[in-house]
Parts: C-alpha cells; sequence; structure tokens
C-alpha cells in the first residue's frame, strides 16, 4: 500500500513526465534541425536551436571576404551544440585562446513554435561586444533565460573579428575592402528574414540590439543601406558608430606579416601570404600590434568607410550619413552607464594577465584621433589644458569620469544629437545607476562592493552567464533582472519601453530642446544627465575642431 508521500511523489512524476516537451524539429528552406528544450528564469520550457550555419566557413579563398550564404544540408542537423567562437581570447578568462575561423553560426530560442493558432511574435537580434577583437554569442556568457521571461525570439550569432573580420587593403584590385564582421552581421539579419517565421518569429518586427562595439555596430546597421528594411527597432547600449573606438582602422596587412616574422612590401604580397598561413599564426601575429586603449589613436582592427564596391557595407562616414540624413528611421532606445570609464580597469585586469602593459593615462589620449591633432601641437596643448580644467578642478570628479566622456559619452551623445535633427520616430534615452551582485564586469572584478556602474554591468540583468551568482527570489537582484528584461522587450514589443510597465515612472522620448534620460537604479525616474554639464565642454571642443573624415 503506497504511503501519501510516496503516492503525491509518483503523481508528481507522472505529471512531469507527461508535460515533458519532445525534441523540437524545425524545417527550414537549408534543411532541418533538431533543437532542444531549456527553462527560463521561472522553470517555464523553451526550445534551443544551437549552431545554426547561417554563412559557408569563411576560409581558403573566402578568407578577409564578404560572407557567403551556408550551403544546404540533407537529413536532420543536430541543433543541439554550440558552433565554434570566433577566434579570440576568452571573455572571462582572457589568457585562454578559443574559438576557430569557422565560426558564422547563430542561435535561436522560442517559446513556441508555429501552430495554426499562434501569432508571430517579435524578435530579438543581439550582437556582441569586445571592441571588435574578442565576443561570443555563446550561451555561457548570453544566456537567454532572463529574456525567455516573454514572449518573443531571441537570436544570437557570431560575426568575425579581429584581423579575421577587419583587415583592409586601400588597393581596390585585391577586393579587400574590410568591414567583414559588419557583413556577417548584415548576413545574419537576411538569414532571420528568410527563416525566422519556422521559430514562430515575425520577420516584420525585429528589434537589433547590442552592448559596446555591438551597440556600435547596431548604429552602424541604422546608417548602412545594406540594412535597410532588415530590422525595425534599434537599441543600442554603451556605444555609438561616432565613437573614436569603432572607426578609422588602420591598413594593416604589411605590418600583420612583419609580425609572424616574414617580409611583405606590398598589400597585394602580404594577401597572398596570410590567405596561406593558420587562422591561429595570424591571431597570434595580431597580438603582437598595439591596440591603443585611448581615443587619441586610430585602432588596428576596426570598422573602415570603404572604396564603393559591391558588397560595400558603408561608404559615408557616420557623421556625414546623419547630416544627409541618411539613416534608417527607426525607434530608437540608446543609453549608458554611469561609469563607463572603469571599463580601463577592467582592461588592465585583462591585459595584464595576458602579459600586456597599457600606457599611463593623460589628457592628450582622450583627444579623438578625427581631430588630426598632433600630440604635443598648440592644438592639442590648448585642448589638454581645457580638459585639465574640468576633470582635476573639482572636487566632486569621479576619477572615472574623463574616460566615461572621452571614450563614450562623447560619440553618444553627438550621435542623439544629430539623430534629433531629422530623426521622425521616437528616440529613448536611459543612465544606468543600479548597483548590485550582477553587476557583471563589477562582478568579474570583484568589486560589487563598489560604487558606481562600470562599462557593461547591464548585462548581468539581461543574459545569464556561466559567473552568474545565486539569486534569492524577491532581491534587489531578481527584481532588477525582471526590471530590464521588461524594459528592453516592452521596447521590442510595443515600441515604448514602460509601456504596461509594473515599476518604476513612465519613459518619456527625448525632445531636441529638452534632454532627459531615463536613470535606471532602485527606483527608475527621468532626470537631467548629471553629465550634461561636462558635455557641454566637449560641445565647445568639437565646435572649435570639428570632428573630420576618419579615412
Amino acid at each position: 500500500m503506497l504511503t501519501i508521500t510516496l503516492f503525491c511523489l509518483l503523481v508528481h512524476i507522472l505529471k512531469c513526465e507527461s508535460t515533458q516537451l519532445a525534441d523540437p524539429i524545425v524545417t527550414l528552406q537549408d534543411g532541418s534541425l533538431k533543437g532542444t528544450i531549456g527553462k527560463n528564469y521561472d522553470g517555464d520550457d523553451f526550445y534551443k536551436f544551437f549552431g545554426i550555419p547561417y554563412a559557408k566557413p569563411p576560409i581558403n579563398d573566402l578568407r578577409f571576404l564578404p560572407p557567403v550564404s551556408a550551403d544546404p544540408w540533407k537529413g536532420i542537423r543536430d541543433a543541439s551544440n554550440v558552433g565554434s567562437d570566433c577566434l579570440s581570447r576568452d571573455e572571462f578568462q582572457p589568457t585562454k585562446i578559443v574559438g576557430d575561423e569557422d565560426c558564422l553560426y547563430l542561435n535561436v530560442f522560442t517559446k513556441n513554435l508555429p501552430k495554426n493558432n499562434t501569432s508571430l511574435k517579435p524578435v530579438m537580434v543581439f550582437i556582441y561586444g569586445g571592441g571588435l577583437t574578442a565576443g561570443s554569442s555563446r550561451p555561457g556568457i548570453y544566456g537567454p533565460e532572463f529574456l525567455m521571461l516573454k514572449d518573443i525570439v531571441l537570436v544570437t550569432f557570431n560575426y568575425r573579428i579581429g584581423a579575421l573580420g577587419f583587415l583592409n587593403s586601400d588597393d581596390p584590385k585585391l577586393g579587400v575592402f574590410g568591414n567583414m564582421g559588419l557583413k556577417d552581421q548584415n548576413l545574419a539579419l537576411k538569414w532571420v528574414q528568410q527563416n525566422i517565421q519556422h521559430f514562430n518569429g515575425d520577420p516584420n518586427d525585429v528589434t537589433i540590439f547590442g552592448h559596446s562595439a555591438g551597440s556600435a555596430s547596431v548604429h552602424a546597421h541604422v546608417l548602412s543601406p545594406a540594412s535597410n528594411g532588415l530590422f525595425h527597432k534599434a537599441i543600442m547600449q554603451s556605444g555609438s558608430a561616432i565613437n573614436s573606438w569603432f572607426w578609422g582602422a588602420k591598413n594593416m596587412a604589411v605590418e600583420l606579416i612583419s609580425k609572424t616574422g616574414k617580409i611583405a612590401s606590398t598589400n597585394q604580397e602580404a594577401l597572398g601570404i596570410l590567405r596561406n598561413m593558420s587562422a591561429l599564426d595570424i591571431f597570434e601575429a595580431q597580438q603582437k600590434i598595439y591596440d591603443s586603449p585611448y581615443p587619441s589613436e586610430r585602432r588596428p582592427f576596426a570598422a573602415v568607410i570603404e572604396l564603393p564596391n559591391d558588397s560595400a557595407f558603408l561608404t559615408e562616414n557616420p557623421i556625414e550619413a546623419l547630416m544627409n540624413k541618411h539613416h534608417n528611421d527607426v525607434p530608437i532606445m540608446m543609453g549608458y552607464t554611469q561609469n563607463e570609464g572603469m571599463l580601463l580597469d577592467a582592461d588592465r585586469r585583462a591585459t595584464e594577465k595576458a602579459g600586456i602593459t597599457l600606457p599611463k593615462f593623460s589628457f592628450e589620449n582622450i583627444i579623438p584621433h578625427e581631430l588630426n591633432i598632433s600630440k604635443g601641437s598648440n592644438e592639442s596643448g590648448i585642448i589638454r589644458d581645457i580638459l585639465w580644467k574640468l576633470y582635476s578642478d573639482k572636487p566632486d570628479s569621479d576619477r572615472y569620469d574623463k574616460m566615461t566622456d572621452g571614450y563614450f559619452l562623447v560619440g553618444i551623445m553627438e550621435g542623439l544629437k544629430l539623430h534629433l535633427k531629422s530623426a521622425t520616430k521616437p528616440i529613448y534615452l536611459y543612465r544606468v545607476s543600479l548597483t548590485g551582485e550582477l553587476n557583471r564586469l563589477k562582478y568579474l572584478m570583484n568589486r560589487t562592493h563598489e560604487f558606481g556602474v562600470c562599462h557593461g554591468d547591464e548585462l548581468g540583468y539581461l543574459f545569464s552567464a556561466d559567473i552568474t551568482p545565486p539569486v534569492t527570489p524577491d532581491s534587489l537582484e531578481d527584481c532588477s533582472i525582471r526590471h530590464f528584461v521588461e524594459l528592453w522587450t516592452n521596447f521590442a514589443i510595443h515600441g515604448n519601453p514602460t509601456q504596461n510597465t509594473k515599476s518604476g515612472e513612465a519613459w518619456e522620448p527625448v525632445q531636441k530642446d529638452n534632454i532627459k534620460v531615463y536613470d535606471i537604479g532602485k527606483i527608475s525616474k527621468m532626470t537631467v544627465p548629471p553629465e550634461v554639464n561636462r558635455l557641454e565642454v566637449w560641445r565647445k571642443i568639437l565646435k572649435t575642431w570639428p570632428l573630420v573624415d576618419f579615412n
């Protein structure tokens, strides 16, 4: 005779077995996929599909060239395993090299698959950051469990980074125009348009969102004619296409060869050698090239303004594109964290572990390279003195303010002001001031007890990760996960981040003559940006020495 306890246990087991979902199978034009079942943050089921090829492996003759759509496959492809990262240093363990050149895969997460009585759901496509030289879409870094609390379809994907993604040549005959990583992103968005309805996603309601270099990439898609019609809303988290670190890559083919111990005198010669080297050898050579953490210097591997070509992603610099109203006019949600400049501490920590020493800070280091002002010049001295007075002569100045502004806010806010001149769709501006145990970069630095919000801290409330600590129900962290997810998905679903929201003040779009931010903290509210006075000083600098072409 069964005891009540055993009987209840048996009933529970039978109930679980009867409601257990079968592994899903989805059929696309290219072939069929077999996914798996996951559990969201509240323990509810959703479907997971990993490692879906959206492009041919960019190897051999396709190295340094625009991506080509993936070949079809026969039978049912196992989509339970994550595709390889693109070759880089691991985001959480910078001494560890991960990935492969064959890395153009994407992941799809959805609560439901299409049925006769289901409606297609809004789609959110995430683009990771990492300075265009690192990053991955793998769920150990960007897990879907938090965002899958809501009825959306989430897509994450890999794109080429570093030399393999952003090498360029100024010789049009060689066909290496640069921006391969951005073109990968563009092809992934085309894949979404062609296939997402098979996962119950609405191709006519796609929101792209990204962080840092991923955010600047989102902005680049807003500006690129090549991405017109591939998305309908955009979220930019701590990055703009106007930020100095995103644009203006050097022509590095000959120098890259020199770091391998070989010699090449022309781009054609260098590319011929590079095409026959292993991807790992190219990556190791890339690691020997100095990559400045400061706005004053152009980066070796970043986005470029391309010469006109059939595969061009962008042939106009971002400021000109905005001034000429050459952009995809979509609703935008954009913002930044309270202490973006704390990232420099994280960079120092990572580079020191990798055996690299960063140069010391100077005010000349945050003068944007686009101004074409030489260090040590009279003009550089004038700007240096203005910045010294702005940041060193204030008793309440935070030591991160200068990097927060020079590296991030100047580009973000100038981009906002230029958009406001011609945008017909709403733009929502936020600022993150929340400090908790899930602040991601502060957690990695073991500094969650300190004041301030580092670059990337908000990611801990949008994505689960291998490093995510246990979360106590009804804690600040638990409530903040739900609040961030609600804001981000409300924007994707309704175009308004606080529509139907349960907490915080209503979030109003930015007005040209009255710029306010939605401060996301323990209590979220509309407020005047505390950084406004500092940024007005920067505006005077840029008015005297205007930003010029990034070529």
